[in-house]
Order: C-alpha cells, then structure tokens, then sequence
C-alpha cells in the first residue's frame, strides 16, 4: 500500500481508516488492539479488514471525497450491516414479512425520501411527514414493550402473527413514535420484541452522530478491465465448484443464492397474489449472463423430478400467473424455463422442494454450500 500511494494519499488513508476504526469498534463494543480474542472481536477484526481493503481501493482509484471521514465512516456502517445480514437471517426474514405486509395492506405504506437511506414506512396518510424523533426510536428499540399493552401481540412468535395481530402491533408502535420511521428500523424494533438475533447490532443508525456523516452509500465506479477479468475468473472456478457440490447444497444455493458483490439481484418470489420486492437476494443469472453456464447446464445440474415441478407449479402458482398447465409441459428443459422466470425462490418453497421440515433448514445447507466455497476459492488463491 506505501508503495503505491502518494504521501497525500497516505494521510488520507490514515485519517478515513482510523474513522473507520472507530465506528467499527462502537457497533461491535470492542477495541480491535485489545489483547483479548472474543468471537465478537475476532468478528470486529473481519469486518475492520473488508472495510480497510475497501477504503485502498477508493483512494487508488482516484474518487474525489467530498466528506472523507464520512465516506469512511459509511463504508464501515455498510461492512457492519454485510456481516450481521449474513449471519442474522432471522432480520432479513422478519424485514421480509413486514415488507410485504406494508405492500398489500392499502391503508400502510412504503416510500422513499432524498433525506434518508432505504424505506420509510408508516400510515398511508403519513406519507411526507416528518421522520419521528431520534429519541423515541431509541427508547422504543430498548424497550419495544413501552407501547399501548393492547397492540401487544399474544404471544410473540413471529410465524404466529396473522394480519390484524400485525395491524394491531404497528397501530401500537405509531401511535407511540408520532412519525415515520426508516423501515430498517422497525424491524430491529419487532426484532427485539420476538427476540430475533442480531436485531440491535442491525439498527445501524440509531446511535449515529453527526461526525458519522451522512447515510449515503460510496459511489460505484463502472470497474476497469482488469477487474471485469478478475471477477469473470471467480465467476469459473465458482461455477466449476459448484458442480462438485451434493445437490442437497445446490438446491438452496443456486435457488436463492446470496447476493454476489458488486452484482445485482431480485427479490425471491413471493407466496401466491404477493408483488415483487425490491431486491435482496442475487441471481443464478449471473453466471448466464457472463458466459460462465448456460440455462440448460443449469438445468442439469439442479435436476428437478417431475414430483418437484408439481410442487413448484402448485407454490409458485404457476397457472394464476398466466402460466401453462403443468400437463402441457412435458419437456423438462420447458418446465425449467418456465421457472427459471420465477427464481430465485422463497426458501419456504425450496423447503417443500427439498422435503425439508422448514426454511431454516435450506438457510443451514446454504451456509454449509457458502462456506465450503469461500474456502475453495481462498484455497485457488482467488479471494471470495
């Protein structure tokens, strides 16, 4: 890194990473020198070096930083999140739940503002009222239960929650806010209340100040060639990998895979009558759409019975989406084009593919299929 960067560089590097640091070591509560090895620290140290590396590669590539330490200091927020989304799926699914529920219901809403990062939910007729006070948002992530005791659902599991006990618990938490609220945060609010791990690491910015810098994400420079190559490389020996998996880790990984860095995604396919989301989840496109694999070698390799596409067709509602009849498609690489237009997948249906006993269980085998080629590529020398 010396090497290469101007001595101006090297002061800017050494002011955006130790703002960085900072953040990091707050969302996290450790310090990164201690001579303790946690497994939150250990945690910390992962995230500090995405960050870091991250940080080299902007100032190598000449971007102009209008706020430095803000730059900084959102490159480490978003290195945070990246990590706990990964290994909290419980958030993702609940912010999932609430998504869709704010989609279908007529009399809540989603909208964007050019103030605030992601989602701003509430009322429909709150839609252009001010966000509600930092304060009461962090009074409520502490103690979510502060709320009217009658929008207080029955018991607090999540899957038990139908759509009043939902109507009835965000009535609850509005009538306690007075305002908006971020989207993000309201699932870290809900998240506390059901217990749902990571919920409080997840909030990220309710004890951002103003040094923090502005919740805007680093700008995206269309990358260089040699770059395009490298990525196209990871891409093969990904592809190559894959192949060597048992199908019980392709399944969930190729069906709802994460999302690659730096690629874009869609959102897995909702239950019967839902509309799609805004993306969360990448795409097993990507390897079509860089020469890596084409549909049919796909299709192959995830191999659907005829017993599967039945109850695909059924949970993917197949026919209500304007779809043929199952019958009328005999040709297996037919009925795999038909779904390839409908993934990624819900892990709920890939659970009912799979016969498995719910969508924890295709989360695990995912992570398993993760892990065994992160490791595979760090072991070709091709970082993950």
């Amino acid at each position: 890194m010396g090497e290469t960067f101007t001595e101006a560089q090297g002061v800017l590097f050494a002011e955006m990473d130790a703002r960085a640091r900072e953040v990091i070591e707050k969302k996290f509560r450790v310090r990164l020198d201690s001579a303790q090895s946690t497994e939150n620290q250990q945690a910390a140290w992962e995230v500090y070096q995405n960050a870091t590396v991250k940080l080299i590669k902007a100032i190598g590539s000449g971007v102009t930083f209008g706020d430095a330490k803000g730059y900084a200091a959102t490159v480490a927020r978003n290195s945070c999140r990246d990590y706990w989304r990964v290994y909290n799926p419980g958030w993702a699914d609940l912010k999932g739940r609430l998504s869709r529920f704010f989609r279908k219901q007529p009399r809540w809403a989603l909208w964007e503002t050019p103030e605030q990062l992601g989602w701003i939910c509430g009322p429909a007729e709150w839609n252009g009222k001010a966000i509600a006070q930092g304060n009461r948002i962090s009074a409520l992530l502490e103690k979510p239960k502060s709320i009217r005791s009658g929008a207080l659902p029955k018991r607090e599991v999540v899957s038990e929650l139908d759509s009043t006990a939902w109507d009835a618990l965000l009535k609850g938490v509005f009538e306690y806010l007075h305002g908006p609220l971020r989207l993000d945060d309201l699932v870290s609010i809900c998240g506390v209340l059901f217990g749902v791990k990571g919920s409080r690491e997840m909030a990220f910015e309710e004890m951002m100040t103003d040094d923090e810098g502005r919740a805007w994400d680093p700008p995206a420079p269309a990358p260089r060639p040699d770059v395009a190559l490298a990525i196209r490389e990871q891409l093969v020996r990904l592809w190559l990998e894959v192949k060597t998996m048992p199908r019980r880790w392709v399944l969930p990984f190729l069906l709802n895979p994460p999302v690659m860095k730096g690629g874009s995604a869609r959102k897995p396919r909702n239950s019967p009558g839902e509309e799609a989301e805004k993306a969360d989840r990448g795409e097993v496109a990507v390897f079509t759409a860089n020469g890596i694999a084409t549909v049919a070698e796909i299709e192959a390799l995830i191999g659907f019975t005829p017993q599967q596409y039945a109850v695909l067709w059924r949970e993917l509602d197949v026919r209500g989406k304007g779809g043929p009849a199952l019958e009328a498609v005999m040709d297996a690489r037919l009925r795999f084009a038909v779904i390839w237009n409908l993934l990624p997948l819900e892990d709920g249906v890939i659970a009912k593919v799979m016969e498995l006993d719910g969508a924890q269980k295709v989360i695990n085998l995912r992570m398993v299929a993760r892990t065994h080629l992160a490791k595979a590529l760090m072991d070709s020398g091709i970082p993950h």
